[in-house]
C-alpha cells in the first residue's frame, strides 16, 4: 500500500460492512446513517490515495469527488446517525431533510465550479483553494464539519459521561471514549495537512487511518462481530433509552 489513505480507504470499508450488517438485522436508521457516512469516508479516502499516487493535478475529476466525499459530507452523515439515536425523531427526520436537499446543492457546486489544477501541486490546493468561486461547497465543508464534529463527537463524549457517573459497564465507557477520539482525530487531521504546507496531503491519510481505527475499535468494544446483539443500542447512547 502506497500511502496511509489506502489503509483508511480500507478500514472504512471494512467499517462500513460491519455496520452496514447490524442494519440488516435490526433495521434500524442510526446504523444506515452511520453505514453510509463511513462508505462516502472511504470513497473519499480511495480517491486521496489514488491522487497521492498517481497526482491530483492529472484527475481533476477525482478531486472533485475527493474535495466532495472528504472535505463535505463524511462527518455530517455520521452526526445524522447520531442524531437518529439521541434526538426525537421529528428532529431527526427535519435534520435528514435539509441535509439531503444541501448534499444536491453541493455535490452540484462540487461538479461544476472551476478547478485551478495548477493548485493541485499544493497541500493547500488540494484542501480547497485549487476552487474558484465555489461559495456553497467551501461554506459546507466549514459549516458540516462543524456541526457535524459537534453533533457525533459531542454526543459520544456526552454518553460516555452519563455511563460514568451511572458507574455503567466498562465497555460502553471506552466504546465512547474510543469514538470520541477517533472523530477528533480525523477532524484534526485536516488542520495538520494545512499546517504541513506541502506539495502532497500525506499527514491526513494516517490521521484518518487512525481515527477510524479508534472509531472501529469503539464500536466493535460494544458490537462484536460475532457475538449476540446487545439489548440495549449504544452509540452514543444513552438518550435514547431515556425518551
Amino acid at each position: 500500500m502506497d500511502n496511509l489513505a489506502g489503509l483508511a480507504a480500507l478500514l472504512s470499508l471494512v467499517f462500513a460492512l460491519v455496520v452496514g450488517a447490524r442494519w440488516v438485522t435490526r433495521r434500524r436508521l442510526p446504523f444506515a446513517c452511520w453505514a453510509v457516512g463511513l462508505l462516502i469516508f472511504a470513497a473519499a479516502a480511495a480517491a486521496q490515495s489514488f491522487g497521492e499516487s498517481h497526482g491530483q493535478a492529472d484527475h481533476v475529476t477525482l478531486y472533485r469527488i475527493f474535495y466532495l466525499l472528504g472535505g463535505a459530507l463524511g462527518v455530517v452523515y455520521l452526526a445524522l446517525g447520531t442524531l437518529y439515536l439521541m434526538a426525537p425523531r421529528r428532529v431527526a427526520h427535519g435534520f435528514a431533510l435539509v441535509l439531503a436537499v444541501f448534499t444536491v446543492v453541493v455535490a452540484i457546486d462540487a461538479f461544476v465550479a472551476p478547478v485551478d489544477p495548477a493548485r493541485l501541486t499544493t497541500a493547500a490546493g488540494i484542501l480547497g483553494t485549487a476552487y474558484r468561486n465555489a461559495i456553497p461547497l467551501q461554506v459546507a465543508v466549514v459549516a458540516f464539519n462543524i456541526v457535524g464534529t459537534i453533533i457525533f463527537a459531542g454526543g459520544a463524549a456526552w454518553s460516555a459521561w452519563r455511563f460514568i457517573r451511572r458507574r455503567a459497564g466498562l465497555d460502553r465507557i471506552v466504546s465512547n471514549v474510543l469514538l470520541t477520539a477517533g472523530a477528533l482525530v480525523v477532524a484534526a487531521g485536516f488542520s495538520a495537512a494545512k499546517a504541513a504546507g506541502a506539495t502532497s496531503i500525506d499527514p491526513l491519510g494516517g490521521y484518518e487511518a487512525v481515527g477510524v481505527a479508534l472509531m472501529f475499535a469503539g464500536f466493535l468494544a460494544v458490537f462484536p462481530v460475532r457475538a449476540r446483539m446487545p439489548r440495549e443500542s449504544n452509540l452514543p447512547s444513552a438518550a435514547a433509552r431515556a425518551r
